[in-house]
């Protein structure tokens, strides 16, 4: 069996820097955070060959064989950056990224299909009086945009549900929201968010979103990513019913909708994406067509090979991470025929695996064996557990960690272990952002949710390249970014219609029981004829729908903090001092209110 060299002869070596860790079913156990991954320091020392590897005869039938060589790997050719012609200027802000990857193309589809879905439901002859649609108006872009921006406010401001978002309860109350947008406006246009005509026949099960879907598909290709990719699945959390919601035990969100992404390995930036949609025959038949797969292949080989060609990876020199669902010998090789190169965990159930990594039961700790296949490695390493690793881009090399054996002797590392824990989180780090403040909300139609979670995945795409192309004194923390893209929304929204402040239960303000109120009078107006106007006391009136019968009091006082009216003293008084000041005036008798307190 070919092992590992001694420990004690790598006494020598310095180490610098350590690699990052990753979570992956295959390295449960491991210490990942200690090791070390300066090119400067990799041992030069290979697998030693031992004469009792038993299954060196079978493997060798094969094609493996236990002598390493260098692989040949072309060089890389990309030029990562961004590759468009729109002129950023000199101090480009979030928006100016926003408008890259969300085209004004999309907002006239949504629009039109938004007005066309409601319009349909205005015609039905069983609507209710008092439904919400009856109450309907044509949506236009810069209302739209008011819409989204709402949205994006709501993944910073987290709330139970969406009727708190214009809570009055000074507790709770978010005076944003409604003086951005009425809450029954806000209903309404949700209500009938659509992106795809209805009525159009079509055998897509995405056809709902795939207008969505096509744009962030050309939109992504603006920037190209650096040489180092991951390739992994994502989740968009569903519970509901639809045909290609999947099961996954090992991910946090275990029921949902499966993407396949392909994500830069430094930045979590998607590069492309593609979604489960339980038809994989015909997904697959698509991909072999595209780019000449063998009809054979199985359909992970497709998949990768497919996507990485869809979005222009391929004969780049590209380097691909990959878990253990996608990896084997048969993928490995196609992607080495097209010049892109492929590190990753493998299942020793897979074809042309060697037959070393079932046979060769007991390892010891430090202990490997490796095989060779043309630029193919294949290692299996034990730590804690045997690990199963496949490589068309490695030789048979150690990297030192600054990990110690009980002997103090330092412990060794397969050099690909290194790199695939080191690049292999791209995906889970695009993930990771998209969580800190989601957008999404719960929904029956799975094709919102969908879409909402693919709208949080382009403003993270949004906020990497703005991190990475945005001045250094401007590059803002993720909140701060968002924030900055909802004002920039609002302020291109110049003709969006704005709520009618007069209807409805005005919000208390805050503070009304706390610091210090003086009245004065109330400003007149420029050009006025009253030097002293007069306004209706917030305390001592009556409701308007209750007012009939009881006389109309007006003062020429206000409180300046709290910007209402208020006679002087007693109504002044009540309304700073007492919770229930109405009750406490003789107003609101029949108010359900806890006894007044006062402060």
């Amino acid at each position: 069996m070919a092992a590992f060299i001694d420990d004690g002869e790598l006494d020598d070596f310095i180490q610098e820097y350590f690699g990052e860790s990753d979570e992956d079913s295959e390295f449960e156990g491991f210490d990942l955070n200690d090791i070390i991954t300066d090119n400067d320091i990799l041992s030069e020392i290979l697998f030693e060959q031992d004469d009792k590897d038993i299954n060196v005869g079978v493997d060798e039938q094969n094609g493996w064989s236990r002598i390493d060589t260098p692989p040949i790997c072309a060089p890389f050719t990309g030029t990562p950056g961004l590759n468009t012609d729109i002129d950023l200027g000199e101090d480009p802000q979030p928006i100016d990224f926003f408008n890259l990857l969300f085209n004004n193309s999309m907002w006239d589809t949504i629009v039109l299909q938004t007005n066309l879905y409601a319009n349909r439901k205005l015609q039905n002859d069983e609507l209710k009086p008092n439904s919400r649609i009856t109450k309907w108006r044509p949506t236009s872009i810069d209302e739209m945009k008011v819409f989204f921006s709402l949205i994006i406010s709501m993944g910073l401001t987290r709330k139970g549900d969406l009727d708190a978002y214009w809570s009055t309860d000074e507790v709770i109350n978010t005076p944003f929201f409604s003086k951005m947008m009425a809450k029954d406006r806000f209903m309404n246009i949700l209500a009938n968010l659509h992106l795809n005509d209805n009525n159009l026949a079509n055998t897509d099960r995405l056809y709902k979103v795939r207008p969505f879907i096509t744009m962030m598909r050309d939109t992504f290709g603006v920037y190209t990513p650096e040489e180092s990719l991951s390739f992994d699945e994502g989740t968009c959390p569903f519970k509901g019913r639809v045909k290609f919601r999947v099961y996954n035990p090992m991910k946090p969100n275990k029921f949902g909708i499966k993407l396949y992404q392909c994500c830069e390995a430094r930045s979590g930036y998607c590069v492309a994406f593609d979604i489960y949609d339980a038809d994989a025959e015909r997904s697959c038949s698509i991909y072999a067509d595209t780019v000449g797969v063998a009809e054979d292949c199985t359909h992970t080989t497709k998949l990768v090979v497919g996507l990485l060609a869809f979005c222009g990876l391929l004969l780049k020199g590209y380097k691909v991470y990959l878990d253990n669902y996608y990896c084997s010998p048969e993928l490995f090789n196609e992607l080495d025929l097209l010049n892109t190169y492929a590190c990753g965990t493998v299942r020793t159930n897979r074809k042309l695996v060697p037959k070393a990594f079932t046979e060769v039961k007991k390892l010891k700790q430090g202990q490997g064996i490796f095989r060779r296949m043309g630029n193919l490695l294949a290692i299996k390493f034990h730590d804690k557990r045997d690990v199963h690793m496949l490589s068309t881009m490695h030789e048979a090399k150690l990297i030192v960690t600054d990990r110690v054996n009980k002997d103090n002797e330092p412990v060794l590392k397969p050099n690909l272990v290194v790199d695939y824990c080191k690049f292999m989180g791209g995906v889970d780090m695009n993930d990771q952002i998209c969580q800190y403040y989601d957008v999404l909300r719960k929904s029956v139609k799975w094709w919102k949710t969908l879409f909402f979670h693919l709208f949080n995945v382009l403003l993270v795409n949004v906020y990497v390249l703005f991190k990475k192309y945005g001045k250094p004194a401007k590059r803002r923390t993720h909140q701060m970014f968002r924030q900055s893209l909802i004002r920039a929304l609002i302020d291109e929204a110049v003709d969006a219609p704005l709520p009618d402040n007069t209807k409805g239960r005005k919000c208390e303000p805050i503070g009304r029981l706390t610091g210090k109120h003086f009245p004065q009078y109330i400003p007149a107006k420029e050009g006025a004829k009253r030097k002293r106007p007069l306004r209706d006391c917030k305390a001592c009136n009556f409701a308007p729908k209750d007012r009939q019968g009881n006389r109309r009091t007006q003062t020429s006082f206000y409180c300046p903090k709290c910007v209402v009216a208020l006679c002087v003293p007693d109504c002044f008084h009540e309304y700073h001092t007492k919770k229930d000041y109405k009750r406490k005036l003789g107003v609101d008798d029949n108010s359900s209110s806890s006894s007044s307190e006062s402060e």
